[in-house]
């Protein structure tokens, strides 16, 4: 399995894109074109540069150089990462990023949290290669959600070993015109939930909402992060009609970052 830094350059390059802030409840405030460029400087060494180009304001510009993977980060075989808060704690802001990669394009998504837990904003990054089209896709909706999928998970640990692929079904329907039901198998773990739809969002009765985005995309993580309970965050892309990918960030009961996990499913019914 390739290591960390292997994983890491499969975002190296350029990616323009735009940086949209939203609220909770997923109402957008404000979009500001980017340009990001990672470059590769050895091995195990990069520089990273942030453009984002307020209008009206001057250039706001980030650089930095780094030879040595932050702890709060893990990249998954085909690039995709997660990074943030290693510990929650009720006194303090909190933070999850997430970035789904493919060969030209990038997903990426800020899930934050106010002190005390309450889920306060989000921000949306939508990235295409340098030289290369934008895939037009449309904001997810119920209906491409509903259904039965089928796939693998892999989990990425911080001492950054890997599991092995694990068989994962996911079945989603609609049992009234406000009500849905989720039903999932992880390996011999199995699961069910209800929400409700209100708007774009659907809300779960253990507290979690799942938000629908434009570009395919989902945010899920609860309205609440409450207290010796074990909780994860997660973003859902829609990269194709009948293709998705997942990638979750895990925290155990004491708050602390336990692990992430990256699925790819597929619709078969």
């Amino acid at each position: 399995m390739p290591n960390q830094w292997d994983n890491l350059f499969k975002n190296e390059g350029i990616w323009k894109g735009s940086f949209t802030k939203l609220t909770a409840d997923g109402t957008e405030m404000s979009d500001v074109p980017s340009c990001l460029t990672l470059e590769r400087t050895s091995k195990s060494s990069a520089r990273f540069q942030l453009n984002r180009y307020p209008a009206g304001q001057p250039l706001q510009q980030t650089q930095s150089e780094f030879v040595s993977i932050n702890q709060s980060s893990l990249f998954c075989e085909d690039g995709s990462f997660t990074k943030g808060s290693t510990q929650w704690s009720p006194f303090s802001k909190f933070g999850t990023e997430f970035g789904l990669t493919l060969s030209n394009a990038r997903f990426r998504l800020v899930q934050l949290f106010a002190p005390g837990g309450q889920l306060s904003d989000l921000v949306l990054i939508r990235e295409t290669r340098e030289g290369t089209s934008d895939v037009v896709r449309s904001k997810l909706s119920l209906d491409q959600l509903l259904g039965t999928w089928r796939g693998e998970a892999i989990t990425y640990r911080t001492d950054w070993s890997v599991s092995q692929p694990l068989a994962t079904e996911l079945t989603v329907s609609q049992t009234s015109p406000h009500t849905i039901t989720q039903t999932w198998r992880a390996g011999p773990a199995t699961g069910q939930s209800q929400a409700q739809l209100q708007g774009s969002r659907l809300l779960f009765e253990t507290g979690y909402q799942l938000l629908f985005l434009p570009n395919g995309g989902s945010s899920l993580c609860p309205q609440h992060i409450q207290r010796q309970t074990a909780f994860r965050c997660e973003v859902g892309w829609l990269i194709e009609p009948t293709v998705r990918l997942r990638l979750t960030r895990e925290y155990a009961a004491d708050g602390s970052w336990a692990q992430q996990t990256w699925i790819k499913e597929e619709k078969v019914a």
